[in-house]
């Protein structure tokens, strides 16, 4: 983290890494025990891929509800809150006896879960006030989409191999207990005021950015066609992280230890997708156009996917891929969202864009098992490639010169007005 921080600063994203990198812990256990869990419970891989649809239902809602609250009310109480409900929702999963049982208590997960991004963005963006602090900030939240993936699978993985499913979920738990301490600590002096403003308890107010009517905001800077992209790409993003444990392991034969292996070939390369997507960001000043090229680049891959044959081949194409879409993941959850700032917007924008991308990602975990199921991985690399597409194509369009000056001009009058009052 950079000396340029305040103290203040430092601790807040040492909480966010902490508590969402934990978040992914208890939410990506669930891929790496798909296949386990069919076994355990009898169940196809489409009715399998359900869970995570149901998960990805419930918490595409509560992104939509949390972000509409989220930019009045205290941000870290919103975090504690799903810390706490995540981690008691996961240790019941350990202990859930039949499929209904564990497909209710997904969907409560989900619930928790949608707790947690939306108010981490408003904490970046009222913590972190240039656009240099903002850009720094965004990178180091990043890799806990890294740190979480590579514990989940890497974790999850081998506990399931060694004693069985239900510590994959259990353990995870557990370790919500010291990480809910850490954050207490470390989000200690902030506080929420009542207008969504978070400050040091001895800093001085700053007045909140005068609101834009949501309606106007949205249909005028091309958001409609953001939301479509979070869509497809959310599922695109969740297939092949929900799918590849299950995949790999039919290379392997069932070799649960050795197709996890290989499987956290994709959250190493991830990191690089990362890197790539911040440098890039730092050479162009239209996200939104960035996030379409890195798309075109993801359908590249994926059309490569049925020609791999190898295990190896197939998990570093599938790395490629998904490290396209995690290069674009902070752009379009917290780089897009801080673009509605100046708006008054920005916890809405987050969560209506996570709550679009968890669309994407129930209709993957369903539509994918289903596509596995009937025709086998070809297919569903073809389907992965052209939604990948369509996606680019859609935000590409969002970032052409009308919708980007009509931001501005909002801004521009908000400003005004605020100014005014």
């Amino acid at each position: 983290m950079s000396d340029s921080f305040s103290t203040l600063q430092r601790r807040v994203l040492l909480g966010i890494v902490i508590a969402y990198s934990a978040a992914y812990l208890n939410r990506l256990n669930l891929s790496a025990g798909l296949g386990s869990l069919m076994d355990a419970f009898g169940v196809s891989a489409a009715a399998a891929g359900l869970l995570q649809t149901a998960f990805a239902i419930i918490y595409a809602a509560g992104q939509f509800i949390n972000g509409a609250i989220v930019d009045r009310i205290s941000p870290v109480r919103h975090i504690l809150t799903g810390i706490v409900g995540t981690g008691i929702c996961n240790l019941l999963m350990g202990f859930a006896g039949s499929y209904p049982v564990f497909m209710v208590l997904c969907m409560l997960n989900g619930a928790f879960q949608s707790m947690l991004w939306t108010p981490i963005v408003c904490l970046v963006a009222l913590c972190f006030h240039t656009d240099s602090e903002r850009g720094r900030a965004n990178f180091v939240c990043s890799f806990t989409i890294v740190f979480g993936h590579l514990s989940a699978w890497a974790i999850s993985g081998a506990l399931i191999e060694a004693v069985g499913w239900r510590l994959s979920f259990i353990v995870p738990a557990v370790l919500m207990i010291p990480v809910l301490l850490a954050v207490l600590f470390l989000l200690r002096d902030i506080r929420g005021a009542g207008t969504g403003r978070v400050q040091q308890e001895s800093a001085e107010d700053t007045p909140a950015p005068a609101r834009v009517p949501a309606l106007k905001a949205f249909m005028q800077t091309g958001f409609g066609f953001i939301l479509i992209a979070c869509v497809l790409s959310g599922f695109v993003r969740d297939g092949i992280v929900t799918w590849t444990p299950e995949i790999l392991r039919g290379y392997m034969r069932g070799s649960s230890l050795s197709s996890t292996a290989f499987s956290l070939i994709i959250p190493c390369v991830n990191a690089l997708g990362i890197l790539a997507g911040y440098w890039l960001r730092r050479n162009t000043r239209n996200t939104r156009k960035m996030v379409s090229y890195m798309l075109f680049i993801c359908t590249g891959f994926c059309l490569l996917l049925p020609v791999g044959r190898g295990i190896l081949s197939c998990s570093l194409l599938m790395g490629f891929a998904c490290a396209c879409q995690f290069g674009i993941n902070p752009m379009l959850t917290t780089l897009i969202p801080l673009e509605y700032d100046r708006l008054g917007r920005t916890g809405l924008a987050a969560g209506l864009i996570d709550s679009f991308i968890y669309i994407g990602s129930a209709l993957a975990g369903v539509i994918d098992g289903g596509i596995y199921e009937a025709s086998g991985s070809g297919m569903l690399f073809f389907t992965w490639a052209g939604s990948a597409l369509l996606s680019a194509v859609v935000i590409y369009l969002a970032g052409t010169r009308r919708p980007m000056r009509a931001m501005e001009q909002l801004a521009t009058a908000g400003s005004g007005k605020g100014e005014a009052e």
